[in-house]
């Protein structure tokens, strides 16, 4: 094979890769504020429960409890409405898709044994909380409904076209897409349990250093993906998240050793917003370019994210939530069995945010002449 044709293959496969993150991404960016909103209920339930205002054996518990559980249980269908808009195709059509994988009378076959379709085995897959398998199916259904769209006359596609993409593409979810999404994403949860497992302080500081790095690559969602998983099954997730306490923190603390630094007013003044951000909500990409574009801000923030990740791994803290971790959310690190799992959490940002500042200040930045406008 010559160069040139190993060179466009490459060049295939970097684009087929940024095309599958990339519509991972637009899925899921819609769904995060939903899984939120799910997360600062349980908060809010753990808190009253607490204070002694909610026991937990009341009904009242209960039912608040579910509404904070749902958006994570029914996530599915939260990803297939977010993805058929992104695909392009009717809302409903992987909403009434995804809602077959959770028909009663479908799973209540797997309870009588082996499952077939015309001799064709069907492998049993739990889709609750699952995404990647949702995404892979909207994504047939819309190649589906879009070459009927093209191939058949106005009057049909308008008449069949909804059957047609419906009935195939779901056939080949429980038979084909279901099973494999779900392959992909227990590897997924392989590697990182395997992290985890072999050494967990070791995960968290490996975790804590390349997830900005992830970021600003977009490959960050298949591992987030999984944390979001974990906690709506398991009711806890005890590496990603806590990793992504360690780097928004000390993303935003290297920013505020650089607004110190920092010479121009204006240039100042966008570090310090950018630093605030990341420590207070949590959203952390702009400090985390801009200290990737001076470098040595970069530096510093890996170091305390390190710093802080060393100790999270030591520790085993517990995220019981998913929202993007910070000083405002740090409550989803509340433990009803556990009041020292909130208390080291607070402790691993206040390093990330120390060593960072510090570590930042010590290096400081080569700042460019001029506005940072101009740069």
């Amino acid at each position: 094979m010559t160069q040139t044709a190993q060179a466009k293959q490459s060049n295939l496969a970097i684009r087929i890769v940024r095309g599958i993150l990339n519509a991972i991404q637009e899925c899921m960016v819609p769904v995060i504020p939903m899984i939120m909103a799910g997360g600062l209920i349980k908060v809010l339930v753990i808190l009253l429960n607490l204070v002694g205002v909610l026991p937990a054996d009341s009904q009242t518990y209960t039912i608040l409890n579910t509404i904070g559980d749902a958006p994570y249980y029914f996530l599915p269908f939260e990803v297939a409405a977010s993805a058929g808009k992104y695909f392009k195709i009717p809302i409903l059509l992987p909403v009434a898709a995804v809602g077959i994988m959770f028909a009663p009378d479908f799973l209540n076959l797997f309870a009588d044994g082996t499952v077939s379709l015309f001799g064709i085995h069907i492998t049993e897959a739990t889709y609750s909380y699952s995404v990647l398998p949702i995404i892979l199916l909207v994504w047939i259904m819309g190649l589906l409904y879009h070459l009927l769209e093209k191939g058949l006359p106005t009057s049909l596609f308008n008449f069949f076209g909804n059957m047609i993409t419906l009935l195939i593409s779901s056939l080949l979810a429980i038979i084909v897409i279901g099973p494999l999404g779900n392959s992909i994403a227990e590897v997924i949860r392989t590697f990182v349990m395997w992290i985890s497992t072999s050494s967990h302080v070791l995960g968290e500081v490996i975790f804590a250093i390349i997830f900005p790095f992830l970021n600003m690559c977009g490959l960050q969602w298949p591992l987030i993906l999984d944390a979001i998983s974990t906690v709506g099954s398991e009711g806890f997730e005890a590496l990603c998240i806590v990793s992504l306490l360690c780097v928004n923190v000390s993303q935003g603390g290297a920013c505020l050793a650089a607004a110190v630094r920092a010479k121009n007013q204006k240039r100042k003044e966008e570090c310090f917003a950018m630093g605030v951000t990341a420590v207070i909500s949590g959203t952390s990409e702009p400090a985390t370019f801009s200290n990737f574009n001076y470098r040595r801000p970069m530096i510093a923030a890996v170091i305390g994210s390190a710093a802080a990740g060393l100790y999270a791994g030591i520790m085993v803290i517990k995220a019981f939530s998913f929202v993007p971790p910070a000083a405002a959310s740090i409550l989803i690190f509340v433990d009803v069995n556990n009041v020292m799992n909130l208390v080291h959490a607070v402790i691993t940002g206040v390093i990330a945010l120390a060593v960072s500042f510090v570590v930042g200040m010590i290096l400081g930045f080569n700042e460019p002449e001029g506005n940072p406008e101009e740069e």
